[in-house]
């Protein structure tokens, strides 16, 4: 049996007193590696409207001077199947849109996009660049309202790394949005449950009522491929940033002394 680590989750007054936090923490990654001449970090980023305020001001630090893009080397969780960098809809042109700094960082190649076609060949080559470049030290991450974390949906294994996978229907509804008049893509590439946890640190992030089961589920349901963000509870280094619909159906217990 996988003994379980404790998570420290923070209720935040509301969503937006996500930011500061999550910039404290790249930039506490990247001063903590960027030292004595040290590889520069990985950062492993998450998509989807969670993090929208998020890659506005990491933007600004990096356009402001005050965050350096040449001190870290990024990365992303998920792609759709055939969707390249400058395809919209996909993950890395949404983070371009959002950062344009990103965009930056990906022509000189410090930024290593998932390959999205989806061969077995590419995606271990995509590992061992990862591995190379000194494994993630910081992952961001969401949560789907079903559990699913990048592209992990229900019922997927503990034991994967990138691999191709077929999007749950929820996951394609609540992506429906970002591709209209066309219906949503039926399957990704993904970051498996074991790449996620492989990472040194991670952040996750839920925010609004339709999280609250899905929190629920990771943090008091069983640890169990049903809910695969509950796998973090395995993890001996993740921080929970919630605001105070998203933890709602939480044990009172569960979050007492945890808000701020």
């Amino acid at each position: 049996m996988v003994q379980q680590a404790k998570t420290e989750v923070k209720v935040l007054a509301g969503a937006d007193g996500a930011v500061a936090l999550l910039l404290d923490e790249l930039c506490a990654v990247v001063q903590a590696n960027g030292s004595d001449g040290a590889q520069r970090p990985l950062i492993s980023f998450a998509t989807g409207d969670t993090f929208t305020a998020f890659f506005r001001a990491l933007d600004a630090e990096m356009q402001g001077g005050r965050l350096n893009s040449n001190e870290f080397i990024g990365t992303h969780l998920d792609e759709y199947m055939g969707f390249e960098p400058k395809r919209a809809g996909g993950m890395v042109h949404e983070l371009i849109l959002r950062c344009p700094g990103v965009r930056e960082m990906l022509a000189r190649g410090s930024f290593l996009p998932v390959p999205c076609h989806g061969a077995e060949g590419s995606l271990r080559a995509h590992e061992e660049r990862l591995a190379r470049a000194g494994g993630i030290k910081l992952q961001f991450l969401g949560i789907g309202r079903n559990g699913h974390v990048a592209f992990n949906e229900p019922g997927a294994s503990f034991d994967e790394g990138y691999h191709v996978t077929m999007l749950a229907e929820s996951t394609r509804e609540d992506s429906k949005s970002r591709f209209v008049p066309d219906n949503p893509p039926r399957r990704a590439v993904t970051a498996g449950v074991k790449s996620i946890l492989d990472a040194e640190r991670i952040v996750l992030c839920a925010f609004g009522p339709g999280k609250a089961e899905a929190v629920r589920s990771m943090l008091e349901g069983d640890v169990s491929p049903n809910c695969p963000a509950s796998a973090l509870r395995r993890h001996k280094n993740v921080l929970v940033l919630l605001d105070p619909a998203a933890a709602s159906r939480l044990d009172s217990d569960a979050t007492a002394g945890a808000s701020c």
